[in-house]
């Protein structure tokens, strides 16, 4: 019987707690736009916002402060990790041209076999040049993989029967994509 009473009891708290929870809701300003008015507020400071400032984030909506993305660490290059592109791309460049005229002064007689290093430049630049900077991606690093690929091919260059050819120019741009898609 106790039970009962309690239960009745603690169902008119509720209405009563309800009964206040359904008053309107007061009509606020954006904290950005003010003369926008809004009943929408940040889920984690509570300041208003308006729908041109809200942001939507896994845990309700967010204010342009509060919603700020964070950089994932993969794509947050510091200037350092540019630093180390750069000298391995240079490191790159000059040791796969000394590698490429080496195989020229070997295969040079067989046209289309003297572009092939191309190739295995474009992947040792974006292998080693990930490495370099810790596996991390950007539109920089695959810029500087790209260079080191031209840099090889500049220097190879007065060994190199077909890199003047069409066909040596379209190994090297496919050098070139592999270099860059490792390190973008």
């Amino acid at each position: 019987m106790n039970l009962i009473r309690w239960a009745g009891t603690f169902d008119k708290n509720m209405e009563q707690e309800t009964d206040t929870e359904q008053s309107p809701n007061q009509i606020d300003n954006c904290q950005w736009h003010p003369n926008v008015e809004t009943r929408l507020s940040c889920s984690q400071c509570g300041k208003s916002i308006c729908t041109q400032c809200m942001i939507q984030a896994s845990v309700g909506i967010r204010c342009p402060e509060c919603g700020k993305g964070v950089k994932m660490p993969t794509f947050d290059v510091q200037p350092i990790y540019y630093a180390r592109a750069i000298g391995a791309g240079v490191g790159i460049s000059i040791g796969g041209g000394i590698l490429w005229i080496i195989f020229n002064v070997i295969f040079g007689g067989y046209g289309i076999l003297s572009s092939i290093p191309v190739l295995a430049v474009g992947y040792v630049a974006g292998e080693l040049i990930s490495k370099s900077v810790n596996a991390k991606r950007s539109n920089g690093l695959a810029y500087i993989a790209a260079g080191a690929v031209v840099g090889a091919f500049i220097i190879a260059l007065p060994t190199s029967p077909a890199s003047g050819s069409i066909w040596g120019l379209i190994v090297l741009a496919i050098a070139v994509y592999s270099a860059a898609q490792r390190v973008k």
